[in-house]
């Protein structure tokens, strides 16, 4: 398995030819297509992956997918470098980078939002025009989850940062503070 470091350089190159010659978005779904395939047909990518086969077995596969598939040169030639540099088995990796960087690129940032109970319609509105104003993203994409172990309150995550506004969080705070004396 290869670092998430090596996946994102794959991504980026890619996206950098696909921002150049105007198919990002293209690429994106085609990208979709492929790692849901693999994702999809266990067999054929461990085929695919294995030191077990010849490679220039899987290669003559792999090349019949691609062309089955119907995509665009540069993804195929993409892909076969990826099998040629033993690489394929962290498309999952790549095609997840490759969609960050296409988000940032239109000018969206996705969150998660995770409450005690159920959120209005009104209230998601508003925490996604603050999520706007905070980010300074056009669009923000909100997935809502409930966890009534929260208590109350609302947990955001936005990538890596998590911010925890839950009364359950504050509590332990509190809880803490009292062990320490502190309060």
């Amino acid at each position: 398995m290869i670092g998430k470091g090596i996946a994102r350089r794959y991504a980026t190159a890619l996206f950098k030819v696909g921002v150049e010659d105007g198919q990002a978005e293209k690429y994106a779904e085609e990208l979709k297509t492929f790692n849901d395939f693999l994702e999809g047909d266990k067999e054929i990518k461990f085929y695919l992956i294995t030191p077990l086969v010849e490679r220039t077995l899987q290669r003559q596969v792999l090349t019949t997918l691609l062309e089955k598939m119907n995509l665009s040169e540069i993804m195929r030639r993409f892909i076969l470098l990826l099998f040629d540099k033993k690489r394929l088995a962290a498309l999952q990796d790549i095609y997840e980078y490759y969609n960050n960087l296409l988000d940032e690129y239109r000018g969206i940032c996705r969150a998660e939002i995770i409450s005690a109970v159920p959120l209005s319609e009104e209230m998601v509105e508003r925490i996604e025009e603050r999520l706007k104003e905070f980010t300074g993203k056009k669009e923000v994409v909100l997935e809502v989850k409930e966890d009534p172990s929260l208590i109350g309150g609302i947990i955001t995550k936005i990538g890596d940062i998590i911010y925890d506004g839950s009364i359950r969080t504050q509590l332990n705070i509190l809880k803490e503070n009292l062990k320490r004396g502190e309060v």
